[in-house]
């Protein structure tokens, strides 16, 4: 702590301040530990004039690039105690900063004594973490269309994929981080930054959520075969199911049918689409023998595709369907701003 401010001053009490033993037999005046609390780098001293005030203090200095960086565990580190004032340099050209928005830059962390002051002289830059964007599938996915079925040229359309759901805003702000941050609350600790230089809260991001992808469309059915023989009747695969927090599940593969006639072909059934997950639409159902593919379930705030055509050959070709099934429309996304950080924070009414 500061010696006195008025009156006598002792050597015993020099000594106290320099956490040493009141006891003075072996103590010269003309010491460097001395001179150097009384700032008096040669010639005579006097006691009275040149003690006033004067304090032992813990001499920090940063001569190098550092993040968050912790006034209290420094001052520890150096040898110093929390009933000590600090003197602390940020060198020219030197930047302190953060490696996350969640911490300041530069803190003093808490535990200081009654009456203890950090003099800080910033001849750089103190700069908090930026905010961190991000976007993420927040919605519910669509589900997969169904695939068309075939039944002697009887068909059952594949329908389409269902619509992923929307969402109302972030789930969280991207705020930036602070620059210096007085941690310690009440009055016992004083900040003084007799060299303001640079202060600077971390920038703002946001975060986007984003809507759930569309489900895909159920594969056309299909029909192959000639005159003789009305030939395989292949069903549609089902849409895959689209992503989101909530992902949509994969339509069912259409049926298809044995033909009537000796020596015609067997059914071929559509397969079923996959589900979609948090970040990736399902795939389609596989198609069968003459009938078409599901289409793929679209991804986060994407529209699902399109159930493929199908493939039939020979006497029609295919049973008479129509267009394939569309996939589903994308749920919609919106963003939420963070608030850029503070160039001072906390017990800010102790800063000056």
């Amino acid at each position: 702590m500061a010696m006195q401010s008025s009156g006598q001053i002792t050597l015993g009490d020099v000594n106290i301040e320099l956490d040493l033993s009141r006891t003075t037999s072996n103590t010269s005046l003309g010491s460097a530990n001395i001179r150097d609390l009384l700032e008096v780098a040669s010639g005579q001293i006097s006691l009275a004039a040149d003690g006033y005030g004067k304090a032992n203090n813990t001499v920090l200095t940063i001569s190098s690039n550092t993040n968050n960086y912790n006034i209290a565990s420094a001052t520890t580190g150096a040898g110093g105690d929390l009933n000590t004032n600090v003197i602390l340099t940020i060198n020219s050209g030197v930047t302190v900063g953060s490696s996350s928005a969640g911490t300041a830059a530069m803190y003093t962390s808490t535990g200081w004594g009654s009456g203890v002051s950090i003099t800080v002289i910033n001849n750089g830059t103190i700069l908090g973490a930026s905010g961190v964007g991000s976007s993420q599938s927040r919605g519910t996915g669509g589900g997969g269309g169904t695939g068309g079925g075939c039944w002697n040229q009887s068909p059952t359309n594949g329908s389409s994929g269902g619509s992923g759901s929307g969402v109302n805003g972030g789930t969280t702000s991207h705020n930036g981080g602070n620059a210096f941050e007085h941690s310690q609350s009440g009055a016992a600790l004083s900040v003084i930054f007799s060299t303001v230089g640079t202060r600077t809260g971390g920038s703002a991001s946001s975060i986007t959520a984003q809507g759930g992808g569309g489900g895909g469309g159920g594969g056309q059915a299909g029909k192959g075969g000639s005159v003789a023989c009305d030939g395989d009747h292949g069903g549609g695969g089902g849409g895959g199911g689209g992503a989101g927090l909530s992902p949509g599940g994969g339509g069912n593969g259409g049926s298809g049918s044995q033909s009537s006639g000796s020596g015609c072909g067997q059914a071929r059934n559509g397969g079923n689409g996959g589900s979609g997950s948090t970040n990736s639409g399902g795939g389609g159902g596989s198609q069968s023998e003459h009938g078409g593919g599901g289409g793929s379930g679209g991804s986060p705030a994407s529209a699902g595709s399109a159930g493929n055509v199908s493939r039939g050959s020979g006497n029609n070709g295919w049973c008479p369907v129509g267009n394939t099934s569309s996939g589903g429309a994308a749920g919609g996304s919106s963003s939420t701003a963070g608030t850029a950080g503070a160039a001072l924070a906390g017990n800010t009414g102790q800063i000056s």
